[in-house]
């Protein structure tokens, strides 16, 4: 694909966050800090702790930590869904091995997970009065939880720690680095709602504290009420100018898109950055996810959805989702007479090429567009297969077709993509692809 991406050279600029570690939590259980040992400075060096981020955008990090008892955390996932809030949470794996249902739910919509040991037991014993744990301890804790949530629901916790109460010294942050855990993810803001602060406390104390990268912990189990405050937390704290963003978001090799408040990394973004960007994929609305029945890790974008294939060699191990048919489907249009196949005999003309694989034909302006635009597997120009596998096969001839809008257009189906024409547009924006993403993702 070869399109320029200034919108989004502009964004990747604006939203460019480093992540580094802060002053001490203006409440909650301190951290506690030992002398480094000659044997741990190196492995303890590699490791961040963070406590806020670094970033003048208004953007909050909410985080959970689950490791008592199921208490509010439906309420709490309820709560972010209505309210398109994403949130990071600290999973013991003692609690995720008595509620499978809810880390099946955490990952299928997108939230993301931070371990928080087996049992919360104290790593350095400062807050509970135990011995410390021994490096092998401190191991098994850490690979049991990654271990079962894997096993759940296919996500890996690694770089991502949080202390049980907060203590950690340079042996642990040392044990941290070896076991591949390189951030210990801290706070800004404690609500202290396990302190048996009410709603409306935790709220005020959340909102006399909030600073832009700043990070809040909560609880989800029954014994505090940041679940009942979360409602009100997030509506004031967005009356303020404030959007939410996951620790993952700021990860070095992420960017967060505040349009829409979600991140791309990894495979994905670099898939995104090759094929097109921004005028061809849109912004992310979705995290990258876990999909309901496929099982596949999957990722929403305003005009299509990206699945990961690990099974397949690049570049198709990451592919892009059959929207096309799925949203004419769900118009009920695929029975149409547009969706109906041209005799087999059709053929090819100077405006027309015939696809025989779905009996449609591709004319004029939007044979022009499908030429002229498809995915970067390096070949010259553009070619056949780079076309194809952006947008598939025709699937539609060319119809009159009502969108969300109320306006009447010109469009045709493809299997991955619905092209539209828009005469008001000056070239080259009077073919527009369809926001099939928008349109397919609340009927998922």
């Amino acid at each position: 694909m070869r399109v320029g991406l200034p919108q989004y050279a502009l964004a990747l600029r604006a939203c460019a966050v480093l992540i580094v570690a802060l002053l001490p939590a203006l409440a909650g259980p301190g951290a506690a800090t030992a002398a480094p040992s000659a044997a741990g400075q190196e492995g303890a060096a590699s490791v961040q702790t963070i406590r806020r981020f670094s970033t003048s955008e208004p953007v909050v990090v909410l985080t959970f930590d689950a490791g008592a008892d199921r208490g509010y955390a439906g309420s709490i996932l309820d709560t972010l869904a209505a309210k398109g809030v994403s949130a990071s949470f600290g999973m013991t794996g003692e609690w995720a091995l008595q509620n499978p249902d809810l880390i099946a739910r955490i990952a299928r919509e997108g939230h993301h997970f931070i371990n928080h040991t087996w049992s919360h037991r104290s790593f350095t014993g400062l807050s509970t009065g135990a011995a410390p744990l021994t490096s092998a301890q401190r191991a098994d804790e850490l690979r049991r939880t990654e271990n079962l949530i894997r096993s759940q629901v296919g996500v890996e916790l690694q770089p991502y720690f949080r202390p049980p109460y907060g203590d950690y010294d340079d042996s642990v942050l040392a044990d941290l680095g070896a076991n591949g855990y390189g951030l210990n993810i801290m706070w800004t803001i404690d609500t202290l709602g396990w302190r048996g602060l009410t709603a409306a406390q935790i709220t005020q104390r959340t909102l006399d504290a909030t600073v832009p990268g700043a990070i809040v912990l909560m609880h989800v189990g029954a014994q505090s009420q940041d679940g009942p405050a979360l409602p009100g937390m997030i509506d004031q704290l967005r009356a303020r100018g404030y959007r939410f963003a996951t620790v993952r978001d700021f990860l070095p090799g992420r960017v967060y898109f505040p349009e829409t408040g979600h991140s791309l990394g990894g495979r994905f973004l670099g898939y995104w950055e090759a094929s097109g960007g921004l005028p061809v994929f849109g912004y992310p609305l979705t995290d990258e996810a876990v999909e309901p029945g496929s099982g596949l890790t999957a990722q929403y974008f305003e005009r299509q959805r990206f699945e990961r294939h690990p099974e397949n060699g690049a570049p198709y191990d990451v592919l892009l989702g059959l929207l096309g048919r799925t949203d004419a489907e769900r118009r009920g249009l695929a029975g149409g007479a547009p969706f109906r196949p041209l005799p087999a005999g059709t053929g090819s003309d100077a405006n027309c090429a015939f696809f025989p694989e779905t009996g449609h034909r591709l004319c004029h302006g939007f044979r022009a567009y499908w030429q002229g635009h498809g995915l970067n597997f390096g070949d010259p120009g553009t070619s056949y297969r780079e076309s194809l596998a952006l947008f598939g096969y025709p699937i539609s001839e060319e119809f009159r077709l009502t969108l969300e809008d109320g306006r009447e257009y010109t469009v045709q189906y493809f299997e991955r993509a619905r092209f539209e024409w828009h005469p008001e547009n000056a070239a080259p924006y009077d073919i527009l692809l369809g926001r099939l993403g928008v349109e397919v993702l609340p009927a998922r």
